[in-house]
């Protein structure tokens, strides 16, 4: 009952946006059953491009180097060896850890194309589905980014008509 009711927001929405809408001469309001809305964990989620995990691993270790760069900083202002070494372990620890994440991150990362809406899967420990309407859709760009540049992938950003903080949803790894 839990999983119907918190797909209701957007069957609603689905429903109320529909090109097979009746007209409004004719008006009617029909029950729809909760034993009839698709769950959105049964939808079958594309992945991005497999390319993209070499995205992630790059940016992983494009910002430990400059992090491990200022590690070796440290010796200069306090003239001890051991926090930079310290520093550096702890690092190094948190990169390895980062790297072998990176592929649950792209097993996680997924969208799915409907008749009338786009859903995007993400979250490795706390998973999210946002799905935006095709008629709440006001505007569709691509961006790249310069890593992404090299694999020839881009960003597809969509953005919504809601006032809300999360009016834009971004799907990395695509290709043309």
């Amino acid at each position: 009952m839990a999983l119907a009711l918190k797909n209701f927001g957007s069957v609603l929405l689905r429903h109320a946006s529909s090109k097979y809408a009746p007209a409004m001469n004719r008006m009617t309001n029909r029950q729809v059953w909760c034993d009839d809305i698709q769950p959105i964990e049964n939808l079958c989620f594309e992945p991005v491009e497999r390319s993209y995990m070499n995205v992630v691993v790059i940016r992983i270790i494009i910002v430990y180097i400059l992090l491990m760069a200022c590690a070796l900083l440290i010796p200069l202002m306090w003239e001890q060896w051991l926090p930079m070494l310290i520093v550096d372990c702890v690092l190094a620890i948190a990169f390895a850890v980062n790297v072998a994440l990176a592929h649950k991150i792209y097993d996680f990362k997924g969208y799915a194309l409907r008749e009338r809406d786009i859903s995007y899967r993400t979250g490795i420990f706390f998973t999210s589905v946002t799905t935006i309407p095709f008629s709440k859709i006001q505007q569709v760009s691509l961006r790249m980014n310069l890593v992404s540049r090299i694999f020839k992938l881009y960003y597809v950003d969509v953005v919504n008509g809601s006032q809300s903080a999360s009016n834009r949803l971004t799907i990395p790894g695509l290709t043309l």
